[in-house]
């Protein structure tokens, strides 16, 4: 039977704290920037999934990096600082340590990296979504504004798990002009979905045992702000078939990318 220190868990959390960033000082590399982040990228998310790299030159010398590499697993990054002295980049090895504070402060996980976090430890397609009720409130809290709420399923077939989850949007509208209208219209729903998806995806967590084998199980002790209603699963009209993807959105681009002090500057922003 494992014991408590066999098992990692991994939420869908900003890792803070001592254990998951490494630092790495002294990096030869004469290319630019972009070309050393794709090659550490690549080097270490062998070991566990990446958060965040950050390179920057050395003022000192001309071509010298430094770097930190952040890991949603403490392991992951014990097994990096482990191969010190190993690991070879562009013909040198690499100067590892643990680092010794991080910059990192508490905020969401986006949507996207929840999705990149499942996706590395469970493989493609491991999961999919449906909308399980999509609607607009009549009579929204804010006056000039349009109002969705939203609640969707994420399931992973092969675990035999479901996460639910409810998101609700406000967008600013001039109700007097039609092109505003449909803008806000569009934007409400996408923002609406968002949020739920996003809530949804934030209760999974998975779950590491020190033989390597992976899985998965959901927070049931994590709840929405909102209520939900029985009767949203018999909607008056059923969708039968919904495309989304974040990365073709017209109207709201790169939402899956964005904090949620970004999100309310967007909604913020007046007419």
């Amino acid at each position: 039977m494992a014991s408590a220190t066999d098992i990692e868990l991994i939420p869908m959390e900003v890792p803070i704290g001592q254990g998951y960033q490494i630092y790495i000082k002294k990096i030869i590399w004469s290319g630019i920037q972009e070309l050393l982040e794709q090659e550490l990228d690549k080097l270490f998310s062998v070991f566990g999934c990446v958060f965040r790299i950050v390179v920057r030159p050395s003022p000192e010398e001309s071509e010298e990096w430094y770097a930190y590499v952040t890991f949603f697993s403490t392991r992951a990054a014990k097994s990096v600082v482990e191969q010190k002295g190993k690991l070879i980049l562009d013909g040198q090895p690499l100067k590892i340590n643990y680092s010794q504070s991080s910059k990192l402060r508490k905020y969401e996980l986006s949507l996207g990296k929840m999705q990149e976090l499942l996706t590395y430890y469970f493989g493609f397609n491991c999961w999919t979504s449906e909308i399980v009720f999509m609607e607009r409130e009549l009579e929204p809290a804010e006056p000039n504004t349009v109002q969705y709420l939203c609640f969707v399923r994420v399931k992973m077939p092969k675990e035999g798990l479901c996460s639910e989850g409810l998101g609700l949007s406000s967008v600013p509208c001039n109700l007097d002009s039609p092109v505003s209208r449909g803008s806000a219209f569009s934007c409400s729903q996408k923002f609406a979905m968002h949020a739920a998806l996003k809530s949804a995806f934030s209760k999974f967590i998975i779950i590491v045992l020190a033989n390597g084998k992976v899985t998965v199980e959901v927070d049931t002790t994590k709840q929405d702000p909102l209520i939900y209603d029985p009767a949203w699963d018999n909607p008056v009209i059923k969708v039968k078939d919904i495309f989304y993807d974040p990365e073709d959105e017209d109207e709201c681009d790169d939402l899956d990318d964005m904090t949620e002090e970004q999100l309310e500057e967007i909604l913020n922003q007046p007419i």
